[in-house]
């Protein structure tokens, strides 16, 4: 719900970092256009490609994720971290940006290009979902790219480019779903598209970001032996995390037929939306993190971890409840009626959303204390016990196992990284917006419960009103901070220089 997330993240800034809230609030303000858009392409996917089709275009999408969170590396973060921790120092800056670029350009072309189909040949599956798998490639290619350019945006506090080049290759896709209606195009045909919307998204982000930073090339082989000597553990932890997170479609794929993956798929789609939005949020906070850590300032560490539990608990309590009480009819209106079944299941996901949102913030802490190591063993604890209930449970239970275990799985990995971060740094998080929010959060479900049959912006319209009215009236969001929202316009304070 997002008027009271707004409210939230100016508290933010008004009490520890501005910039990081207006960023926020810039890129949440494009999210709201960006996830508008994505739940129109989902619901023109499902219904030109019905339930198989979207089935195996969730089986192709699946199994290039898992090519490109290895090819990740933990290389990302770690980005942002080392930028945070040499703000200011800018020929340094300069050779960070432009040898992960480097570095990612040559392993995406190894891996996407050449070990991903090869590897896709391999599998049991249809012809046109092996051609498929290559056509999408691209799609994982671009972003790959991408994520050095979003890097340098995150810590030069620049990402409401980032957000309109997101929609940029949403737009495209979106209006070619919308020409190939009309046009009699295939699965393969789709899977061009996304490609072609991806290229769209990355052309438009380091055609603004290279004005700050530098994309050229970087042969720098004892760089890149620092930067992976650091990152490695991420990595790991990625690869370990990929194996509960994508796995289940895989193994459903395997064992169940493409409409029933496709059900699972269309939930799941809508999971991978919604969890954007903490990882943004993460992103532009790591490299302060990091620089706060670096200085020594851990009262402004603590301070930061606190506030983003507090903005991650606004989010996350009413989209649950919400989804709880309206899930099928969501899925139902985003979808088309032959995804109906998909309700009930991001019904279960949805409490892996919440999970992910709350992890988000620890994780990246464990980050910035450059810690990695640490969450190595919860990460692969946690993937072995769910492989090994896939493919125990999957083939007979089917997408019902694969959602639960996933719940699980995430819940497992949310109280790891609490523990350790906990075990590094002192929280001395207060629950005052925790009850806030599920104060709000009940009395929204009473309201929504009386009008939840009825056309349905009505009950999404009724929701947001009434959590945002109790959550003020609980005390989760302060008058001050209401009054400082309302007369926002009439004063517009400077913005602090960026020191980290």
């Amino acid at each position: 719900m997002f008027p009271p997330v707004l409210y939230s993240l100016y508290t933010i800034c008004m009490s520890l970092k501005r910039a990081l809230a207006v960023n926020t609030g810039v890129q949440m303000a494009g999210k709201v256009v960006s996830t508008a858009l994505g739940v129109g392409i989902i619901g023109l996917m499902t219904r030109m490609l019905g339930q198989t089709g979207f089935g195996a275009y969730a089986t192709a999408n699946a199994f290039l994720q898992i090519f490109a969170l290895l090819l990740d590396l933990g290389m990302n973060v770690t980005q942002v971290a080392m930028l945070g921790e040499h703000a200011g120092d800018e020929k340094y800056e300069r050779r960070i940006t432009s040898a992960f670029f480097t570095l990612r350009l040559l392993l995406a072309i190894v891996v996407l290009g050449f070990l991903a189909p090869t590897v896709a040949f391999l599998f049991q599956y249809s012809l046109e979902i092996k051609i498929a798998i290559i056509a999408l490639a691209g799609s994982f290619f671009f972003p790959t790219l991408n994520q050095v350019v979003m890097g340098a945006e995150q810590k030069h506090l620049k990402m409401h480019a980032a957000a309109f080049a997101e929609n940029v290759g949403r737009v495209i896709v979106f209006v070619g779903l919308m020409y190939a209606q009309t046009a009699s195009w295939t699965l393969v045909h789709i899977m061009w598209l996304i490609t072609v919307g991806s290229f769209g998204n990355f052309f438009t982000n380091i055609l603004f970001a290279r004005k700050f930073a530098d994309f050229s090339w970087n042969w720098d082989p004892a760089f890149w032996k620092t930067a992976l000597s650091r990152s490695w553990p991420v990595g790991l932890s990625i690869a370990f995390g990929l194996l509960y997170f994508k796995a289940d479609t895989i193994i459903l794929s395997l064992f169940r037929s493409q409409a029933e993956v496709g059900i699972y798929g269309a939930a799941y789609r809508v999971l991978e939306i919604l969890i954007t939005i903490p990882f943004m949020y993460a992103g532009v906070l790591l490299p302060i993190l990091a620089g706060a850590w670096a200085k020594k300032e851990k009262e402004k560490f603590t301070k930061l971890i606190s506030a983003s539990i507090d903005v991650m608990m606004i989010m996350l309590v009413p989209m649950i409840v919400g989804t709880w009480l309206l899930g099928t009819r969501i899925m139902t209106a985003v979808a088309g009626d032959d995804f109906a079944s998909s309700g009930p299941i991001l019904s279960i996901l949805i409490v892996a959303i919440g999970a992910i949102y709350l992890n988000t913030v620890f994780s990246h802490a464990v980050v910035a204390l450059d810690k990695q190591r640490n969450m190595i063993p919860v990460y692969a604890g946690t993937a072995i016990v769910a492989l090994i209930g896939y493919f125990a449970l999957i083939p007979p239970y089917g997408m019902w196992a694969a959602a639960y275990i996933t719940v699980a799985s995430e819940i497992i990995v949310g109280a790891g990284s609490l523990f350790v971060t906990r075990k590094l740094v002192t929280i001395g998080y207060k629950a005052k917006v925790t009850l806030a929010s599920l104060g709000a959060a009940v009395v929204m479900a009473g309201g929504v419960w009386l009008v939840k049959n009825l056309w349905l912006p009505i009950p999404i319209v009724t929701a947001i009103l009434i959590y945002s009215i109790a959550i003020f009236l609980f005390g989760g969001i302060s008058k001050e901070t209401l009054g400082d929202i309302l007369n926002l316009k009439k004063r517009q304070p400077p913005l602090p220089p960026v020191t980290g």
